[in-house]
């Protein structure tokens, strides 16, 4: 199997700012004497609002309302920007400006917390993106290089939470007459006219002809309270090899996929071969097109903050 290493320079993690976030730190700055305090407090809010609201999606318990940085004598007494984890410790939520290359982290939080997170709130203050996180800091300003995909510190926080695969891949050979494994079948109504005709589009590349012996399946996956569907379709080409497309899309009653959803190849060999993340706003997400001898393996792996669900194949 051809190894396309795929990988995307902006690890970043892009949300909106809703204005219930912005009442909030509007209301959190009035009560202090100074514009440069309220100035600070006003970001620190929207920071701690972002993760929190994003945690939140990712199913991990948080307490807003006992964190200091929701403590008003707390925030006029320091520069103080944490989220309290339940039964986890605080996380430091560091707001980063627009045109910032650094992170600025005040001595007074460098203990007692279990990370810090850099957060980019944008100018329009419409959006924010969460940049990563590292776990322990020693100096005030911390280079944004410096700062690791938010996906690791959900590997910190908590091992991967490992779903049950079959033992038995899928044999996509057989998808060919009609025989598909348990949980497989062709595409069906979980996605829409528009979703399968793309689908189909997508092997054919600029080419108008599509090759008929591709099968598109889908599969529902649940993570947590999320339903999305994957599906894989194939063609075999003039040297026998099989060439291989991936998608994840949302179920039909969802707009769009969750942020930080992971669509990851794994080779034989159980090393990634490619992986790409969900945006946001994302109809639907796929890896690059990579291709097989008959009796390859490989695997696909769903992976949504602790969960990771993997799927075996044969070719």
């Amino acid at each position: 199997m051809v190894n396309h290493r795929f990988h995307l320079n902006n690890q970043t993690l892009p949300m909106l700012i809703p204005q219930t976030a912005h009442e909030q730190a509007r209301q959190f700055a009035r009560q202090h004497p100074t514009p440069a305090k309220r100035e600070q407090v006003y970001f620190n809010t929207l920071a701690v609002w972002v993760v929190n609201t994003y945690l939140q999606w990712m199913e991990i318990s948080t307490e807003l309302n006992t964190s200091d940085s929701w403590n008003p004598i707390c925030q006029l007494g320091g520069n103080i920007a944490d989220l309290q984890l339940t039964e986890k410790g605080r996380l430091e939520c560091r707001p980063v400006r627009e045109q910032e290359q650094s992170c600025f982290v005040p001595a007074e939080v460098w203990t007692n917390r279990i990370g810090y997170v850099a957060i980019r709130i944008f100018d329009s203050l419409k959006e924010a993106e969460i940049l990563g996180f590292v776990k322990q800091v020693n100096q005030e300003q911390i280079p944004l290089a410096q700062f690791r995909p938010f996906e690791d510190f959900f590997s910190d926080l908590n091992p991967l939470q490992q779903l049950e695969f079959p033992i038995k891949p899928a044999q996509l050979s057989l998808w060919l007459a009609d025989v598909f494994e348990a949980g497989w079948q062709l595409i069906s109504s979980d996605l829409t006219d528009e979703q399968q005709a793309f689908a189909m589009r997508s092997l054919s590349g600029d080419r108008e002809e599509i090759t008929q012996a591709a099968k598109l399946i889908d599969l529902g996956v649940q993570l947590g309270q999320i339903t999305v569907v994957l599906l894989v379709a194939f063609n075999i080409e003039s040297d026998g090899r099989f060439a291989v497309r991936v998608r994840l899309y949302p179920m039909e009653n969802q707009l769009y996929l969750p942020p930080g959803v992971r669509l990851i190849l794994l080779g034989e060999s159980q090393e990634v071969m490619q992986e790409v993340p969900s945006r946001l706003q994302d109809n639907y997400i796929q890896l690059p097109r990579f291709k097989g001898q008959p009796g390859e393996g490989f695997q696909i792996q769903v992976v949504f903050g602790e969960v990771a669900i993997t799927e075996a194949f044969e070719i």
